[in-house]
């Protein structure tokens, strides 16, 4: 006989054991059939859940073709992905799945999902953002279709889809750079005027760190004798799923940062060194706050937009800051690798797809050094007089 409950359908038995429900069927009226497994403990009965509901879908039990609602291979998959990603992740997943993709298909078997079904979808969605609507974007949109491509294939529900022929047009977007005059005048800004979250900025414009490392970064990670910052947390604001007791719909969590690259030390210039030791703060504070308490990337996003209307710059994102120290890092003629390493990307093809756009400037400079190359010869004379002389 059951005695209590914790939630997801799992049970504490009088006998000590856990008992672990889960949906492997329905009957001709649409009303779910349940089988049970049982565990030491609760994680032993999840995790064997999780695995009979796995070969459920794939036909494993005798004589059966399951019928798998597309609701209950999400909530599945859910599971099964929160114990191999962040929680950040998760939440991300979670929010896209219940917003996003259960309104269209949470009724439907998997096998009345079509290729055409989940093209009407995207087609659609992207017409909202085209028609001016809210929230689609394409980068949104094609993020929602990996993860329906992916509650599929872990159901095995995709053999009969041409998954592959649906595509989303990437939005040519260039990143969007201060100018070289919008930057004086900031630069400018900041250090006459200079306190912990100026110097935040600042160290974001000439370092490219991202604003959740920084809104995470103690006084700790700052080592002023030797002019390094040490990447190793990021804080962000993330959505709590409805599994989560809480008042809140979101949370404050301070975790790893993006990548195992993004884990990393940057050297800080001599300028900024300067600045920093005038600010100094306890040991273990948060640096932006300069005690215990941490801001949020939204808080400093404000201060920062404040501080670009006290200097007469236009409104340019924060994230614009990290795009702006990669343009100046590539024009002073620095190498690709050294600039990926700094701003802690996994890999250089990233720094070169989002990060990296020659100005017309270094593009005139460097096709007139290419004519130099070509003109003149080795001995500095102008490369016909130099044929005629052999």
């Amino acid at each position: 006989m059951i005695v209590s409950r914790t939630g997801e359908n799992i049970y504490k038995r009088k006998d000590g054991r856990w008992e672990a429900r889960y949906i492997y069927s329905y009957n001709a009226a649409g009303k779910a059939k349940y089988h049970s497994v049982y565990g030491i403990s609760r994680q032993e009965a999840k995790q064997k859940r999780l695995q009979l509901i796995h070969e459920s879908m794939l036909g494993v039990e005798a004589n059966t073709t399951p019928v798998i609602i597309f609701r209950d291979l999400a909530k599945n998959w859910l599971n099964n992905t929160k114990l191999r990603v962040k929680e950040s992740t998760y939440a991300r997943y979670y929010s896209q799945v219940q917003k996003h993709i259960l309104p269209h298909f949470g009724r439907y078997q998997t096998s009345k999902i079509s290729t055409e079904l989940i093209e009407q979808l995207i087609g659609r969605m992207l017409k909202i953002a085209e028609d001016g609507g809210f929230g689609f974007s394409p980068k949104t949109v094609e993020d929602i279709l990996i993860i329906i491509k992916s509650i599929l294939k872990f159901g095995k529900c995709h053999a009969n889809l041409e998954l592959h022929r649906i595509r989303i047009k990437k939005e040519d977007k260039k990143p969007l750079t201060l100018t070289k005059a919008a930057q004086s005048r900031l630069n400018q800004h900041l250090v006459n005027n200079s306190d912990c979250i100026k110097a935040g900025i600042l160290l974001s414009l000439h370092t490219g760190i991202r604003i959740g490392e920084l809104c995470a970064l103690r006084w700790d990670d700052i080592d002023l004798d030797e002019q390094t910052v040490h990447i190793e947390k990021t804080l962000q604001r993330i959505q709590i799923s409805s599994e989560e007791c809480s008042a809140s719909k979101t949370k404050v969590i301070i975790t790893s940062p993006k990548s195992k690259k993004s884990i990393r030390d940057i050297y800080i210039p001599n300028s900024l060194t300067a600045i920093l030791r005038k600010l100094k703060g306890q040991q273990n504070s948060f640096f932006l706050s300069g005690n215990s308490q941490y801001m949020e990337p939204r808080a400093l996003h404000n201060h920062y937009k404040k501080c670009l209307n006290q200097c007469g710059v236009a409104d340019y994102n924060f994230h614009s800051l990290r795009h702006t120290f990669a343009t100046n890092y590539v024009e002073s003629g620095y190498d690709v690798k050294s600039l990926s390493e700094i701003l802690g990307h996994s890999n250089v093809k990233i720094t070169l797809e989002r990060y990296v756009h020659s100005s017309n400037e270094l593009k005139r400079n460097n096709m007139e050094k290419m004519v130099g190359v070509l003109l003149y010869s080795p001995s500095g004379l102008p490369s016909l007089q130099y044929a005629q002389a052999l």
